[in-house]
């Protein structure tokens, strides 16, 4: 009996399995593949979403006859010309909180018992003058400055690496934004007329025009969104009275278009500035709070209103996606990582990737009148 039972379990096809096998190793080889790319794509990746933000600026220049050419060269300009002014306005309180930071854990610990203690004694450790030092002591002190000598020549070339790395892709950026802006259009023409069949053609066209409208609606409104954060952030930082609230409006507004846990970092860099400019616990916890507050009623209002049911996901996989995409490509695929979500969304919507699984990429969805009637009258 035990044997006809089992007999009579479903399995599935061997076509079936063969199916998912193949699937899975293929979203491992993407996986993989996006991993080691990453030099090469993060710059193609941002400059696709900054050109088609910036194609809503080129085209007012369009319909006054200005070449596409010159016209993608005046936005790169312009574009160029505000962050450089930015980042020059801010550099110089962001150099000086640099060399402070190494005494915020210093002013944090004066407020946690039982961390003060050890600190003294490594302090007296490291503070025993060298003239009381046994022979053994002498190596030892000698042994550490050659450690420290090593670490700090290592730290150096690896921030220079990384600072030839930067500049190297921010120029391909805008090199390639440049290029996106002005031959983008003719590309996406090239791929329709490349399908073979007119539905092909209108799908193309269709996931073509839903990504651009909605990649642009959302970075456009989502900036507009995190600038009024940091206005808002800067004039709480200015009443107050901590010191350079430009900057701390400037990091709050870029930090948020990674939601929830760029939120999240801001407020411990808030935390740690209250240590170092206040005394009081109260005038402390106050800095943080008040961008938490901030924070609380651009998620939970402002952002729900402004982008609709249309953007809106499940915050877990948000998360999840987040955290994915910031270990293939760092701090910018965490900052893309919600654009490159609604891109995958849509494909999945009109190409049929997944199925009915998409729906799982959905968030909390509003109740039905005659359903919150119901439940009323129960």
């Amino acid at each position: 009996m035990n044997s006809d039972h089992l007999s009579e379990t479903p399995r599935l096809p061997i076509g079936d399995k063969t199916n998912l096998a193949i699937k899975f190793l293929a979203v491992l080889a993407l996986i993989y593949t996006l991993y080691l790319s990453k030099t090469l794509m993060v710059p193609i990746v941002v400059a696709g979403f900054i050109a088609m933000f910036c194609g809503r600026l080129l085209r007012p220049l369009l319909v006054l006859k200005i070449p596409r050419p010159l016209g993608a060269a005046m936005v790169m300009a312009g574009i160029i010309v505000l962050v450089s002014y930015g980042t020059g306005l801010l550099a110089e309180p962001a150099s000086r909180w640099i060399k402070v930071l190494p005494t915020v854990g210093q002013e944090v610990a004066l407020y946690m018992e039982g961390v003060t203690e050890p600190l003294k004694e490594l302090q007296k450790s490291i503070s025993s003058s060298p003239a009381d030092a046994t022979p053994t002591d002498e190596e030892e002190i000698k042994a550490a400055q050659t450690a420290m000598d090593s670490s700090m020549i290592s730290l150096m070339s690896v921030v220079a690496e990384f600072t030839a790395l930067f500049f190297a892709q921010l120029l391909a950026i805008v090199v390639m934004t440049f290029f996106f802006l002005v031959f983008g259009d003719e590309l996406m023409r090239n791929m329709v007329r490349a399908q073979n069949t007119f539905s092909e053609k209108k799908t193309t066209v269709i996931i073509f025009q839903a990504i651009q409208d909605d990649i642009s609606r959302y970075v456009m409104v989502i900036s507009i969104i995190n600038t009024g954060l940091g206005i808002a952030t800067a004039s709480v930082m200015y009443l107050l009275g901590v010191k350079d609230p430009l900057l701390w409006g400037a990091l709050a507004a870029l930090l948020n278009f990674a939601p929830y846990v760029g939120p999240f970092v801001m407020f411990i860099i808030l935390t740690g500035v209250g240590f170092v400019e206040f005394n009081t616990v109260t005038q402390i916890a106050m800095v943080p709070c008040a961008y938490l507050l901030l924070n609380f009623l651009e998620c939970q209002f402002i952002t729900p209103t402004a982008l609709g049911q249309r953007f809106n996901m499940n915050p877990l996989l948000v998360v999840v996606w987040m955290f994915g995409w910031g270990w293939l490509w760092g701090a910018i695929g965490m900052l893309i990582a919600i654009p490159l979500l609604v891109c995958f969304k849509i494909m999945a919507i009109h190409l049929d990737l997944i199925g009915g699984w998409v729906k799982v990429l959905n968030g909390s969805q509003p109740l039905p009148n005659h359903v919150k009637a119901t439940k009323s009258m129960q």
